[in-house]
C-alpha cells in the first residue's frame, strides 16, 4: 500500500504541486484574516478571500482599506503572504527542505527550473539561497530609504512598520500599502519615495535569474540571451509608458510621476495618480503595459516581456522569410508556439472575465472593468476605483483571474499532462495538412 501511494505521488505532475501550493497559501491566509483579532470590525469571507488571493498572487487589489480594516496582526499576515507569494511557494518549500537536509528529487529540481527559470546545470540549492539573499538585500535597502521618505509623516514604531511593509510590497510587486485609501496619491511630490518604490519594483520585475546573471558575469557579452532580452525590453517599455502617460495626460502629470506610473504598470500597482480621472488613451496604454508585465521568474506578473519580444522577432522574421533570430541565437518553434499560446490564453481569459463582469454590473464603465480585469490577471493592482463597488460574484471572478495569472495558464493546463517529464515522440510523423489561414 505504501509503495502504491509513493508511486502515485511520483507519477503526479509537478505542476499540480504549484497549483495546490498557492491554493493552500490563499486558503490559509483567508482563514487567518477571518480571525476576530485580525480586523478592527470584522470582514466578510469573500473580502478576506479576495485580499488573501491578492496578497499571495502579489496583485494589490483590495475591496477594503488595509490601514483601517486590519489590525497589526492582520497587516503582518498580509506582509507574510506577499513575501511568500513573491518568492513563490516552490522556492520557499525547497529552501526549507535544504535547511532540513532533505534531498531534492528530479521532480523537485524540475519545479525549481519551472519557477525560477534556471538552467539544468545550475546548483539548485545555491540558486535558492541567492534568491533569498537578493530579496533580503533589496528589501533592506528599500526599508532604510523608506524610513527617510516617510519620516515627515510617521514616527516611532509606525514609521518602522509602514517603511518595512512598503519595501516588501514594492520589491514583490504587490502594490499593497497601509497608509490610507489613496495609495501614494498624497505622496506624488515625494521624490525619494517615488524613486525608491520605482527602483524596487523594477529590480523585482527583472527576475532573479537576470539579477544573478548581472552580478555573476557583469559584462553584456557574457550575459545569457534571456538577460539581454529582459534588459532590452524593460527600458523600452519604461520609456514608452513614461512618454505616453506624460503626453496623454498633458498638464495633469509631471515627468517624474509619468515615470513612476510607467514603472508601476510593470507590475506593482501603487498609484500616485487617480486612474479614474485618466482618459481612455492613457488607460489603454496602461492596460497594454500591464498585460505585457515583467520578466519571467520575477516577482512581477503579466504575459511577460520576453513573450512579447519572441512574438515580435518571429513576426519580423516571417515577413522577411527568415528564421527568428536574436543575439545570434535562433528561437525554436516550441518557443514561438509557447509565446503565441500564452498570449492567446491570456487574452482569452481577460476578455471572457471582463465580459462577464460587464454583464453582471452594467452600471460600470467597460474601460474601467477591462482595466480592473487586466490588472488582476497581470497581478498589478492598479484600479480605476471600482474594486469596492464590485459584487461578490465579480470579486470571485477576479480571484480566479488573479490565481490563474499568478500560477500561469500554461501551468494550469500542464497539470493534466501525464508525460510531464518527456518530450513528444518524434518517431511518429503524420502527413502534413495544408489549411487555409486568414
Amino acid at each position: 500500500m505504501n509503495k502504491f501511494f509513493a508511486r502515485s505521488i511520483k507519477s503526479r505532475s509537478p505542476y499540480l504541486y504549484i497549483f495546490l501550493g498557492f491554493l493552500g497559501l490563499i486558503l490559509a491566509g483567508c482563514g487567518l484574516l477571518c480571525l476576530p483579532f485580525a480586523t478592527t470590525n470584522g470582514i466578510s469571507f469573500i473580502d478576506a478571500l479576495f485580499v488573501s488571493t491578492s496578497a499571495v498572487c502579489i496583485t494589490g487589489l483590495s475591496p477594503v482599506v488595509l490601514s483601517t480594516t486590519f489590525t497589526a496582526f492582520g497587516k503582518v499576515v498580509i506582509a507574510l503572504l506577499i513575501q511568500l507569494g513573491g518568492l513563490g511557494f516552490v522556492t520557499v518549500a525547497m529552501f526549507i527542505f535544504s535547511l532540513l537536509g532533505i534531498k531534492l528529487g528530479i521532480s523537485d529540481k524540475f519545479l525549481i527550473q519551472e519557477t525560477l527559470g534556471s538552467a539544468p546545470h545550475l546548483d539548485v540549492k545555491k540558486l535558492i539561497l541567492r534568491v533569498i539573499l537578493i530579496s533580503a538585500i533589496a528589501e533592506t535597502i528599500g526599508f532604510l530609504l523608506n524610513l527617510i521618505a516617510f519620516s515627515a509623516t510617521f514616527s516611532g514604531g509606525e514609521l518602522v512598520a509602514v517603511s518595512a511593509f512598503h519595501a516588501i510590497s514594492a520589491f514583490n510587486n504587490a502594490g499593497f500599502d497601509i497608509i490610507g485609501a489613496n495609495s501614494l496619491i498624497d505622496y506624488s511630490g515625494n521624490i525619494l519615495l517615488l524613486l525608491n518604490t520605482s527602483l524596487l519594483t523594477i529590480v523585482g520585475g527583472l527576475g532573479f535569474i537576470v539579477i544573478n546573471d548581472i552580478f555573476t558575469n557583469r559584462r553584456w557579452k557574457k550575459f545569457c540571451v534571456h538577460t539581454k532580452i529582459v534588459l532590452t525590453v524593460t527600458p523600452a517599455l519604461l520609456l514608452l509608458g513614461t512618454l505616453g502617460f506624460y503626453f496623454s495626460e498633458w498638464e495633469k502629470i509631471d515627468i517624474l510621476n509619468a515615470f513612476f506610473m510607467s514603472a508601476m504598470t510593470r507590475t506593482c500597482g501603487f498609484a500616485s495618480q487617480n486612474l479614474g480621472e485618466w482618459n481612455n488613451a492613457s488607460l489603454c496604454l496602461a492596460n497594454f503595459l500591464m498585460f505585457v508585465g515583467a520578466a519571467p521568474a520575477s516577482t512581477g506578473g503579466g504575459s511577460k516581456c520576453t513573450t512579447l519580444f519572441v512574438i515580435l522577432v518571429a513576426l519580423i522574421a516571417y515577413v522577411k522569410g527568415k528564421p527568428p533570430v536574436a543575439y545570434y541565437r535562433r528561437f525554436s518553434q516550441a518557443t514561438v508556439f509557447r509565446a503565441l499560446l500564452i498570449i492567446l490564453l491570456s487574452g482569452g481569459l481577460v476578455f471572457v472575465a471582463g465580459t462577464v463582469i460587464c454583464a453582471l454590473q452594467p452600471d460600470l464603465l467597460s474601460i474601467h472593468v477591462i482595466t480592473e480585469t487586466v490588472s488582476a490577471f497581470a497581478t498589478v493592482g492598479l484600479s480605476a476605483g471600482i474594486t469596492s463597488s464590485l459584487t461578490a460574484a465579480s470579486k470571485a471572478i477576479l480571484c480566479f483571474v488573479m490565481f490563474m495569472g499568478r500560477i500561469g495558464l500554461l501551468t494550469a493546463i500542464l497539470i493534466f499532462r501525464k508525460r510531464w517529464n518527456r518530450n513528444d515522440d518524434d518517431s511518429i510523423r503524420y502527413v502534413q495538412a495544408e489549411i487555409l489561414i486568414g
